[in-house]
């Protein structure tokens, strides 16, 4: 029998490991507990088990945050016995050509003893061992590792004890030709020979090595995601590693106000040394907080939100429970959000930017990312500082940002980086990427308030809500803002051309929704409309009458399913109506729900029509459905694809245009359909 069908073997009967190595359980009897079970059912439950964990990380860098955060919660729980004279130390190598990450760092390594349940899946050694202060403590981490690449490698050694060694090669490999052979339907013994052999070492070395206390860990890619990361010029790698670092590892601790002081004593003397293809270089712990990278890219303008200058690209701040009381009083007057404030220590940071891809540009800028990077994954990976809320758990960001919970926004949602600390005895449900839901509904409540406390702020911004490009001091100035202009607008591509009788893409701004609003009517695609005219400032946007004949106009679903229904066959016929314009419909229910006296209030009982670019259905408080054969008889004015209800105003209902749909029911009408270009929507021109 050959060497590899005696390794098949070995995995299966329960048989020490052959071919060189020092006799020791089989893989399949190392990661699974010692039961009565069979070969068969422990193999399928390490693979069912195995695969559960591996799809569960679903980003390409999940090492990065996994590696870091056990060498962290090592060096935090020797530093809890050691006292003053330890000094933490975490080292992070990344090596481009051998597709490798290692972390190692100084803490209080893994006992001889307790090699097997470090490596099992599921199994939590640190609640084992009752390291309280540890973040990551659900057993799943190192499977991840072990599985997720091509090799995996433990290096650890305790107080007093010698260094062991345990690495697993093609453990990848391994899983995933086992997982077919167990999915192929034939008999269990029938394949007993064809189970590849797994390729591990797991040893004690009885002598004395360098390696001091602590553990190093190290992981093999499959792929060229590190090279595909961090690109071929070392500066630029420099960056986007301690950007990745900062941002998406547990080497990303929130520093409340900025005060290194305020940290706990072992994360003040942290060390971190990173090593990039063979060069090494002291690493600042600490979050990489937006106003930070304004800093870093040009020194753009950033204020504290509770004392914004004028003309700011960016207003920031810190909060804890005592700014919470002070500014946004409605989540601390609530008791139910008191007591999980209260329960869990929460703390955090703020910022909204003056516009709506600001966060994207000045990291893109700051990476020397390329232009037309977009939604890629490197974008997706790097760009973590952007319109949404990161959860931290004691300290350490738990991974990607999050879509803030709460309906409706999109413009003030973009603009707005909310980064939630959770500290106390706060665990996540399940896995280190989950928000635990006894925090849920703070979470959801906190994001809205902070949300809307930053944008009474806005008229302090640079240009975008409060300032005009007419602002320039003189003719120089007023160059470069056309020049920014200009590239903007070339960026969308272009929207009409003389001559075609469609555009080239769909309108991205409330001007460019007026223009085709407009030139829909002027065509009669939009008949009735008698417009006198639209305000660049007032309280709504534009003033019309309405009339209509039933001529080619009444409703048809097949015929003409944008007409309407003509009561008792007298014509259609009202008289001081009001429209406002938006790119989105929740534009619109935004400004119904700013309080009076605020700027851009609006009030749902006089607005007539709302002609925009798309609509958001998922908004708090307002109903909008589609006019269908069904409700048709609400539609008053031809054209109108969507009906806005309030729940609080029962009496009144806002007619909606949405362009997206009626393009889509005209282009249903003439026997064709081409999509416009998309463009992303941008702020308010």
């Amino acid at each position: 029998m050959s060497l590899w069908k005696q390794s098949a073997l070995a995995l299966i009967k329960n048989h020490p490991m052959v071919g060189g190595m020092s006799a020791q359980p089989n893989l399949v009897n190392l990661l699974t507990p010692s039961t009565e079970a069979t070969p068969e059912d422990r193999i399928y439950e390490l693979t069912n088990t195995i695969s559960n964990i591996v799809s569960s990380y679903d980003d390409p860098y999940d090492a990065f945050s996994e590696l870091v955060q056990n060498a962290l919660d090592a060096v935090a729980a020797r530093a809890a016995t050691d006292g003053a004279d330890y000094v933490p130390r975490v080292e992070v190598t990344v090596d481009t050509k051998k597709r490798s990450l290692a972390v190692r760092d100084n803490g209080t390594g893994i006992k001889w003893a307790n090699r097997q349940e470090a490596v099992r899946p599921n199994y939590s050694l640190k609640r084992r061992l009752g390291q309280i202060s540890s973040r990551g403590e659900k057993g799943a981490a190192l499977t991840f590792l072990q599985f997720g690449g091509t090799e995996f490698s433990l290096t650890s050694r305790s107080r007093d004890e010698f260094e062991w060694t345990y690495t697993l090669r093609g453990g990848r490999e391994w899983f995933e030709s086992t997982v077919r052979l167990l999915e192929d339907g034939r008999n269990y013994n029938e394949k007993v020979d064809d189970f590849p052999p797994s390729d591990y070492e797991l040893v004690q070395l009885e002598e004395e090595s360098a390696f001091d206390q602590g553990t190093a860990a190290s992981v093999t890619f499959a792929d060229g995601r590190l090279s595909d990361l961090l690109g071929d010029e070392q500066k630029v790698a420099s960056a986007r590693l301690e950007y990745l670092l900062r941002t998406r590892t547990g080497l990303g601790f929130l520093i409340p106000d900025g005060d290194r002081e305020r940290l706990p004593e072992w994360q003040r003397r942290l060390e971190i040394t990173l090593t990039l293809d063979s060069k090494s270089q002291k690493l600042s712990p600490g979050f990489f907080y937006p106003h930070e990278l304004a800093k870093r890219s040009g020194s753009r303008k950033a204020s504290m939100l509770t004392s914004p200058t004028t003309n700011s690209e960016l207003l920031y701040d810190f909060f804890d429970k005592a700014w919470l009381k002070k500014y946004v009083s409605k989540i601390t007057g609530n008791p139910k959000h008191a007591a999980v404030l209260e329960r869990f220590k929460v703390a955090g940071y703020v910022a909204y930017a003056f516009k709506n891809d600001w966060y994207e540009d000045v990291a893109q800028k700051h990476l020397q990312l390329p232009e037309d990077a977009g939604d890629s994954q490197l974008s997706e990976t790097l760009i973590q500082v952007n319109g949404g809320f990161l959860v931290a758990v004691r300290d350490f960001p738990t991974g990607r940002r999050k879509a803030f919970l709460h309906r409706s926004g999109a413009e003030h949602k973009s603009r707005t980086f909310v980064c939630i600390n959770l500290s106390g005895d706060y665990k996540p449900d399940y896995g280190r990427k989950n928000l635990s839901s006894d925090a849920h509904a703070l979470v959801l409540d906190l994001c809205k308030e902070l949300i809307a406390f930053a944008a009474g702020k806005s008229a302090h911004l640079y240009r975008g809500t409060g300032q005009s490009t007419h602002a320039a001091k003189n003719v120089a100035d007023a160059q470069e803002s056309l020049k920014d202009d200009a590239a903007r607008l070339m960026e969308r591509g272009l929207l009409l051309v003389s001559g075609e009788p469609r555009l080239r893409r769909a309108p991205a701004t409330e001007t460019e929704v007026v223009a085709e609003f407009l030139r829909l009517a002027a065509i009669d695609a939009l008949p009735g409309f008698e417009v006198y005219g639209l305000l660049a400032r007032g309280m709504l946007d534009g003033y019309f009458d309405y009339q209509l004949s039933t001529e080619d106009h009444a409703f048809d679903e097949d015929e003409c399913p944008l007409g309407v229904a003509f009561a008792d066959g007298k014509a259609v016929k009202y008289q001081g109506q009001w429209m406002e314009f938006k790119i989105t419909s929740d534009g619109l229910t935004d400004d119904f729900d700013r309080q009076p006296g605020q700027p851009g209030k609006k009030y749902f009982g006089l607005v007539d029509l709302l002609v925009c670019e798309s609509i958001d259905t998922a908004t708090d408080n307002y109903e909008i459905v589609e006019v269908t054969a069904e409700n048709y008889d609400e539609r008053k004015y031809f054209g109108v694809t969507h009906i806005m209800r309030s729940a609080k105003n029962a009496e009144h209902s806002v007619q909606v245009i949405c362009l997206r749909s009626l393009r889509t029911a005209i282009g249903a009408q003439e026997g064709e359909n081409p999509p416009l270009a998309p463009v992303e929507p941008v702020e308010k021109d």
